[in-house]
């Protein structure tokens, strides 16, 4: 199963407002449902849509929030304890995570398998130098675990021109008011994303296959209790966020 993503007719200036003519016009999602099961009955709206050109990949997100709200936590690499939009993109060997609050912050991290990082290979370069950046381990003693192996995080994960644009329909921190939600708008170079290009793909192309998932977090605060909601455009298989061969292969168009 996959899904198009079209060309835009010009660039996108990335200011947040999705009411402009570029995205009035382009399909959107479906309704994003729970990750796991695919149910889209969750407590708040969220839809999505994408355009491409020769320099970025745009993503769009709509997202309805009676309270749009920061909770001031720091972003981790295994996943940002804040309300926000994010793109998870994969590649053979690799995958990236970009995720942006409703105060406009963003948070990024690049994962590379073991397997794939090899002495004067493809991510043997200066933006992942090993001795540099020091990258964190995942999977040994602890999670999360895949049959690949262990895998190197790197946070943040660097990315030149990144443009991203943030409206929030309300007040943004007023606890007392009753907003109605917020939107993102996000456009990540291509340069950025050579890294999780298809296999032997040196150029863009109509026909290409990108691994993604475009996911919401939204904090649920309960009485006493504060847990994690997480909607997606597709549910993964197992819901491991963590397992990119469970990506959705979107089709540039």
């Amino acid at each position: 199963m996959s899904e198009p993503i079209r060309r835009a007719a010009a660039p996108i200036a990335v200011d947040g407002d999705l009411n402009k003519e570029v995205w009035t016009g382009v399909s959107r999602s479906q309704r994003f449902g729970d990750l796991e099961t695919g149910c889209r009955q969750t407590l708040f709206d969220t839809w999505a849509a994408m355009q491409w050109d020769d320099r970025h990949l745009y993503v769009a997100f709509w997202l309805e929030d009676r309270d749009v709200c920061c909770t001031g936590a720091r972003p981790s690499p295994l996943g940002w304890e804040e309300n926000c939009a994010e793109i998870l993109v994969a590649g053979a060997a690799a995958h990236g995570r970009i995720a942006v609050n409703p105060a406009g912050r963003v948070s990024t991290a690049f994962f590379i398998f073991k397997d794939g990082y090899q002495r004067g290979g493809r991510y043997d370069v200066p933006e992942f130098d090993l001795a540099a950046h020091r990258p964190s381990v995942f999977g040994g003693d602890a999670g999360p675990k895949h049959r690949r192996g262990m895998r190197w995080g790197f946070l943040p994960w660097q990315i030149p021109g990144l443009q991203v644009g943030v409206r929030v329909n309300g007040a943004l921190d007023d606890r007392s008011s009753i907003d109605r939600g917020w939107t993102a708008e996000i456009a990540v170079p291509w340069e950025a994303l050579k890294w999780l290009a298809p296999e032997g793909a040196t150029s863009l192309n109509c026909g290409d296959a990108w691994r993604l998932v475009l996911l919401r977090r939204q904090v649920v605060d309960h009485r006493a209790e504060r847990r994690q909601a997480l909607w997606t455009w597709q549910p993964l298989w197992g819901g491991d966020l963590f397992a990119p061969e469970s990506y959705m292969d979107f089709v540039l168009a």
